[in-house]
């Protein structure tokens, strides 16, 4: 069975419809589903719902009867608000990037853009009056899946989404609702959102999931949280094991940073020994990914290595390897790297 066609068999058995399969779409697994995007299929800034990469843990929780949002814990006033409720707030838009902590650097991803509409959670967990001694907010999704997050960085920018690109939320992005943290890994943005408790203390991990794991002395492992996205870019274009011909060619990618608006971007053509900037679009939403385009000039034939790195308004940038002291695969963010042959 050729790919497509597996691909086209997998999401029909999963309730997809097989006409909506625009792009080339990747099923990392069907149980749970987890779909990566090709980012070299994209055409304009932002991810087409259809194409929107997807990364459950359990299995899609079933609708049943109408909707309710519980807000709860160290509050004064708890709240249990339907979508009527919700409408009587202000809205928001941002365009903003998801990520999986556990990408990794190639043009075929766990990371999609896309413009999102919801409310302000600072909005909604304000109705509930939230007591000092609330740290962390807690989300509880619908299907058994839960994160928190210091309650500063939830309110600093954290939404309640019901649209994506302007459409509902569709079953495998969390609908009716989901919870939106920019800049932060997609693992804690909980879809199918059901309860959110204002609590004093974090979610207690789950084993070593989405934890960074660091070599300690005599052999011990460190543990701490993941932090924010970190800077990243990815040549889109050319693919890894193309031909060029010698010449001028163009190099496209993608670079993003949840700490910030990308500041640069660099791209080499000798595997690391030289650099030219590239040519950045950014988005008005620093949030938001960036495209970049570079020219570079192949006057050899043979066997090149195409590298790109960046670096984002706070300082960050993009290492050329990995921690050696990391033992953990969140937040990999290496150069990305291409080999192509040039004839």
């Amino acid at each position: 069975m050729r790919r497509r066609e597996f691909i086209l068999c997998a999401v029909g058995a999963l309730g997809i419809s097989a006409r909506k399969i625009e792009a080339d779409h990747h099923v990392v697994s069907a149980d749970p589903l987890v779909v990566a995007f090709d980012l070299g299929s994209l055409e304009g800034r932002y991810t087409r719902v259809e194409d929107f990469y997807v990364r459950n843990h359990y299995e899609i929780p079933a609708i049943a009867g109408p909707c309710s949002l519980r807000i709860e814990g160290e509050v004064e006033r708890p709240q249990n608000l339907t979508l009527g409720d919700l409408r009587r707030l202000t809205g928001h838009k941002i365009g903003a990037l998801l990520e999986c902590a556990g990408d990794p650097v190639r043009a075929v991803s766990l990371v999609s853009d896309g413009v999102w509409q919801g409310w302000p959670l600072s909005d909604i967990v304000s109705l509930a009056r939230p007591r000092g001694s609330g740290a962390y907010l807690q989300c509880f999704g619908r299907d058994g899946f839960a994160r928190s997050l210091a309650l500063n960085d939830a309110l600093n920018g954290g939404l309640l989404v019901t649209a994506l690109n302007d459409r509902p939320l569709t079953r495998n992005h969390g609908s009716p609702w989901r919870v939106l943290f920019p800049g932060w890994y997609g693992m804690n943005s909980v879809k199918w959102v059901e309860r959110i408790v204002v609590a004093p203390a974090p979610l207690p991990p789950v084993g070593n999931t989405y934890l960074e794991l660091r070599k300690g002395p005599g052999g011990s492992i460190e543990k701490r949280p993941l932090p924010r996205i970190q800077v990243k870019s990815i040549i889109t274009n050319p693919q890894n094991n193309s031909v060029l011909h010698r010449g001028r060619a163009l190099v496209r990618g993608l670079a993003w940073s949840g700490a910030g608006a990308i500041s640069s971007a660099e791209v080499s053509s000798d595997a690391g020994a030289s650099w030219i900037p590239a040519m950045l679009d950014r988005s008005s939403s620093h949030y938001d990914w960036t495209l970049w385009r570079a020219t570079v000039e192949l006057n050899r034939a043979g066997v090149i290595e195409l590298v790109c790195r960046a670096v984002d308004e706070k300082g960050n940038a993009q290492p050329a390897r990995r921690d050696p002291q990391r033992i953990d695969l969140y937040a990999y963010n290496v150069y990305d790297r291409v080999r192509c042959v040039v004839v």
